[in-house]
């Protein structure tokens, strides 16, 4: 963990242009962040942008049975709906200590509660945290698909300052790429493992996120997304156009689709069907030493 100041009481996130704030202020909760969030912490809000504010309170969690399950896996993080109408993610005790996460229908505030430190003794001080531990990848998820934009399991760079997207499953070289462009000129590494794809000024630009193994390969940088590429290692040696329907199917095995809320998947698959149409797919298969960016660059 990486312990911002001591006594921190407001912690400021800003990740693909949607900003969070953390507020613990008169709880005596003191916070800390992963190492790999240390690159997305925002000094003062940013211009034209409405965050989102989570109180941070000690407490018991609660449940009623007016709640409705929205996704409610045994032993993982859940999602429910309480009776204001309110998300409520809850890791219970898969994460301790058990913490739930409540926001508002448009995800601009609401609190985050947790077991901090009342299982102890009261009088001792305690270690500094992460609230949003193990559950903020998919509280944005969520907060990104209210207009239809999505986190990718993918890794990505700016090359010349255009982005580049690189999607396949476990195996398939996205870090091995990723760590090849640390150091190359002209290249911009924006993330190993998730990215975020977002609509806006009417184009589609990727981010880079905090959600890494290595704090050093990810940047809150972002850039106008100009190629995709789905990684394949069964596929020739080299880069061969990919048809826009079985590109749009690959993308949707492996990125973070709230499934459980069908109105917002509704949106995120019109935002796929514009995507097919702006942005060229291509499939790559590369060896390693091969020169892949030049392999980008010219595809």
């Amino acid at each position: 963990m990486l312990v911002l100041d001591a006594g921190t009481e407001t912690i400021r996130l800003s990740v693909a242009n949607l900003q969070l704030v953390l507020d613990s202020q008169g709880t005596g909760i003191p916070m800390a962040l992963p190492a790999s969030h240390a690159e997305f912490v925002a000094a003062v809000s940013e211009p034209g942008c409405d965050p989102l504010t989570l109180a941070v309170q000690a407490g018991p969690l609660r449940q009623t049975q007016d709640w409705r399950p929205l996704c409610t896996p045994v032993g993982a993080w859940q999602l429910w709906l309480d009776e204001s109408g309110r998300y409520v993610f809850v890791t219970w005790q898969r994460s301790p200590p058990g913490r739930q996460v409540t926001v508002d229908a448009g995800f601009r505030s609401g609190e985050v509660l947790g077991l901090f430190g009342i299982d102890g003794d009261p009088a001792a001080p305690l270690a500094p945290l992460y609230p949003l531990q193990g559950i903020d990848l998919m509280l944005f998820a969520n907060w990104l698909a209210e207009s239809g934009d999505l986190i990718l399991h993918a890794s990505g760079m700016a090359v010349d300052g255009k982005g580049c997207c690189f999607i396949g499953p476990a195996g398939a070289g996205k870090s091995t790429l990723a760590a090849a462009s640390v150091g190359s000129p002209d290249c911009t590494l924006l993330g190993e493992d998730n990215l975020v794809l977002r609509w806006l000024e009417d184009q589609f630009w990727i981010y880079g996120t905090p959600w890494h193994l290595n704090p050093a390969h990810c940047s809150p940088q972002g850039a106008p997304l100009e190629k995709l590429f789905f990684l394949d290692r069964t596929a020739p040696h080299g880069v061969a156009p990919c048809a826009p329907l079985d590109g749009v199917a690959r993308l949707l095995q492996t990125a973070f689709v709230p499934y459980y809320r069908p109105q917002a998947v509704s949106g995120i698959l019109e935002r796929l069907a514009l995507l097919a149409q702006q942005v060229p797919f291509y499939t790559l298969s590369y060896q390693l030493g091969a020169d892949v960016l030049r392999m980008i660059r010219e595809a």
